[in-house]
């Protein structure tokens, strides 16, 4: 069979490797739909807090069918539309395990069943996952009343975050460079905001941050997806007293002033993926039945469908400015 490779950034080979022969506690699946994510583009380009080692650490997002099953494992079946895969279109090495988390650098956990889910929609659950965290990890029961959040980027997670905002009755602002992302955000009922509308020739020393607060005011809880500080900075500044900012956005440092974060009583929490330490839970479950209600718009989504061979320009070239969601279906010629 086919699989990319990542042997270090800006490298990625498409190669040839031999069909796997499952263990007794192991299942083997052919997968069918493949999301690229922001995860595994940063991890290529080398700026992600992720370091890949050989061969690499890629391919998390899938959606997959059982096609040979274990003699130890129960519940699998022949057939079985799978969750939790990973391994999509590269081996994982132990350095780089998003399928365990680094909970289990070695096997991860057993794939979970949902045949009642297509493999694009299972495809979606770990995105669907790590939004559901970053929502349940600004403790909106906590606030009485109208409940206000700020967005900054939308990317698939800032996209499928906002529609789960959206969803459980919070006003939601959002703060987007590109256009078809602001309009789907626009769209499903948030206030959109363009950041590269403020230079210095038009608005002086006005920022989108500036503009935010004056047509939306502060926040109960402003999620950072983007991760550059400047953008962690304006959610800090774009922050209720007292109120948390959930640093979601990947950067390998952070720089940030005391007095910025002491003056507000700013708290700062960085969700993990798809696992919340503070209440002890994953998130595979819920995001897959959030899926299941049909509650959320992914279809919007998906921008561009791949072949394996076309994903080597995928990630050579990835078009952020017109990608949202890409689907590498490695079946397909």
């Amino acid at each position: 069979m086919k699989a990319l490779l990542f042997p270090e950034p800006w490298v990625v080979k498409l190669v040839e490797v031999g069909i796997p022969k499952p263990k007794p506690n192991e299942v083997l699946a052919q997968m069918i739909s493949v999301g690229i994510c922001g995860s595994d583009v940063g991890i290529f380009e080398g700026d992600h807090w992720i370091v890949t080692h050989e061969p690499g650490g890629h391919g998390h997002e899938t959606g997959a069918i059982a096609v040979e099953v274990g003699n130890n494992v129960e519940g699998i079946s022949i057939g079985d539309h799978l969750a939790r895969m990973g391994q999509g279109y590269a081996e994982y090495s132990t350095h780089v395990n998003v399928i365990g988390h680094g909970k289990d650098e070695l096997y991860g956990a057993l794939p979970i069943v949902r045949n009642d889910l297509s493999m694009d929609e299972i495809s979606f659950a770990d995105a669907v996952g790590c939004a559901i965290n970053c929502y349940e990890r600004a403790e909106f029961d906590r606030i009485e009343g109208e409940k206000k959040a700020i967005v900054l980027g939308l990317g698939p997670i800032g996209l499928i975050l906002t529609q789960i905002l959206l969803n459980n009755g919070v006003k939601v602002a959002t703060s987007e460079p590109y256009h078809h992302k602001r309009d789907l955000a626009r769209k499903w009922g948030a206030k959109v905001f363009n950041p590269n509308d403020f230079n210095r020739v038009t608005h002086g020393k006005e920022t989108v941050a500036n503009e935010i607060k004056k047509c939306f005011g502060e926040a109960h809880a402003v999620f950072e997806m983007v991760g550059l500080n400047n953008t962690l900075l304006d959610a800090i500044d774009l922050i209720k007293s007292g109120y948390r900012v959930m640093v979601f956005g990947a950067q390998k440092m952070q720089h940030i002033p005391y007095i910025n974060c002491r003056k507000k009583g700013v708290e700062l929490v960085y969700p993990e993926a798809m696992v919340n330490s503070k209440s002890d839970k994953d998130y595979w479950n819920n995001a897959l039945d959030l899926i299941a209600s049909k509650k959320l718009d992914l279809n919007s989504l998906i921008t561009k469908r791949i072949t394996l061979e076309q994903a080597v320009d995928a990630f050579k070239y990835y078009d952020r400015e017109k990608w949202i969601k890409i689907i590498v279906e490695p079946q397909k010629n």
